[in-house]
C-alpha cells in the first residue's frame, strides 16, 4: 500500500510537471520580452503570460525596479519546488530538500557578504527568508551576527559547521575575501545534491543523474577554467577545489585538466574528453560563452529527460531545471533591456539558444 501510494504521488507530480511545462515561454514570447523598451513593459508582457501573471499581478509596473522584478521571478522555481515537496516521501523528498538546499546556500552566502561589507538591508534578507519555509539553518541568528565569530557560533550543529570552520576563522582574523567560504558552501551543496540523486531508486536515478551528473562534471570544468584564467591558481590549488564526485569524467581526466599549464592546453585536453563536442563552437577568449555552453548542455539534457518517459519524478526535476534556466534568461533579458544592450547580440548569451528567426539551434 505504501509503495502504491508513493508511485501514485510520483505520477501525479510528474503529470503536474507536464501541465506546468506547457506554460514555459515559447521562443516568440521570449523574443517579445527581449524587444521591450523598458522594465515596465516587461512587467506588462509577463502579466499576460499564465506562468508569470501571478508573480507580477500585485505590482504596478511603473513602480517596479529591475532588482525587485528579478527577486520576484527567482522565487517562482522555489515556490513550485515546495509544492512538489508536499507530494514526496522518502528518497524523493530527500532529493527535493537537497535541491532547495541550493537556495539556502545562496541565502547563507548573501548573509556572509552582508557581515563582511555591512552593505545591504537586513529586512530585505528577512523577507527572502520567509520564502524558504522550514529550514535547519538558524538564519535569524546569522542575520544578527556582529562578526564571523558570531556567525560560526550560529552554524554549530548544522551541516555547514565543519566545512566553514576554517574559512570563517580566516575571515574573523581579518581576511576580506569570501572566496574560500563560498567555495566550501558550494561544494557542500552540490555534494548533497549529487548523493541524493545517486540514492534515488532505479530509472529515476538514471534519468536524474543525466541532469545532475552532467551539472557536476561541468561545474568542475568551470571551476578549473576560472582557476587557470582568472585566479592564477597553482595546479594543487585547482585540484583541492574539485568536487569529490564525478559522473562521466574519470578522476584522472579531471586531474589532467586541473594540471594544464595554460588555457590553451586546458582547451586541447577538454576537447579530447567525453564532453569535447559541447565546446566545439565556444570562443576561447570568452568566459561568458563558455559558461553559456555549459548551461545549454544541462538544459538540453533536461529536455531529453523530460521527453524520454512517462510522467514521474525525473520529469519533475527536468521541468524544474528548465524553469530555473528560463528564469535566469529572463533576468539576463531584464538587464539587457534596462541598460539598452543590442537585443540581437544579447540573444546570443541566453541559455536558450535563440536565433533571429526565433528557432532553436538543436532539435528537442
Amino acid at each position: 500500500m505504501i509503495s502504491f501510494f508513493s508511485l501514485g504521488t510520483r505520477v501525479v507530480a510528474g503529470s503536474r510537471s507536464h501541465v506546468l511545462y506547457a506554460r514555459l515561454l515559447k521562443d516568440e514570447e521570449m523574443w517579445r520580452i527581449l524587444m521591450c523598451d523598458d522594465v515596465h513593459e516587461i512587467v506588462d508582457q509577463l502579466a499576460r503570460i499564465p506562468g508569470y501573471s501571478d508573480a507580477v499581478k500585485f505590482i504596478r509596473s511603473e513602480e517596479i525596479s529591475r532588482v525587485q522584478l528579478e527577486t520576484r521571478l527567482k522565487l517562482i522555481p522555489l515556490q513550485q519546488t515546495q509544492i512538489f515537496l508536499k507530494l514526496m516521501r522518502g528518497k524523493y523528498r530527500y532529493f527535493l530538500l537537497s535541491w532547495i538546499g541550493r537556495y539556502e546556500a545562496a541565502t547563507l552566502k548573501r548573509i556572509l557578504r552582508y557581515i563582511l561589507t555591512k552593505h545591504g538591508n537586513r529586512e530585505n534578507i528577512r523577507k527572502w527568508l520567509l520564502s524558504l519555509g522550514d529550514t535547519t539553518i538558524p538564519f535569524e541568528l546569522l542575520i544578527s551576527s556582529r562578526d564571523f565569530t558570531d556567525a560560526f557560533e550560529a552554524l554549530k550543529g548544522t551541516i555547514y559547521e565543519k566545512p566553514l570552520k576554517e574559512p570563517l576563522k580566516r575571515l574573523a582574523s581579518g581576511e576580506e575575501n569570501l572566496f574560500y567560504a563560498e567555495t566550501a558552501i558550494d561544494i557542500m551543496t552540490v555534494m548533497n545534491l549529487f548523493k541524493a540523486a545517486k540514492a534515488l531508486p532505479g530509472l529515476n536515478r538514471y534519468r536524474v543523474l543525466k541532469i545532475i551528473g552532467l551539472y557536476v562534471d561541468l561545474l568542475n570544468v568551470m571551476w578549473i577554467y576560472r582557476g587557470i584564467r582568472y585566479y592564477d591558481m597553482t595546479p594543487e590549488q585547482r585540484l583541492a577545489r574539485l568536487l569529490p564526485c564525478h559522473y562521466k569524467f574519470s578522476r584522472s581526466v579531471l586531474r589532467s585538466l586541473a594540471r594544464a599549464v595554460d588555457i590553451n592546453e586546458f582547451w586541447d585536453l577538454l576537447r579530447s574528453t567525453v564532453y569535447g563536442s559541447l565546446f566545439e563552437d565556444s570562443a576561447l577568449e570568452s568566459e561568458i560563452i563558455f559558461e553559456r555552453d555549459c548551461r545549454r548542455a544541462v538544459r538540453k539534457a533536461a529536455h531529453q529527460v523530460f521527453r524520454a518517459g512517462k510522467p514521474d519524478f525525473s520529469s519533475v526535476i527536468a521541468y524544474l531545471t528548465l524553469l530555473e534556466y528560463e528564469i535566469n534568461d529572463l533576468c539576463t533579458i531584464i538587464e539587457d533591456v534596462r541598460y539598452d544592450y543590442d537585443r540581437r547580440q544579447a540573444a546570443l548569451y541566453l541559455v536558450r539558444p535563440l536565433i533571429p528567426e526565433g528557432e532553436i539551434r538543436w532539435p528537442l
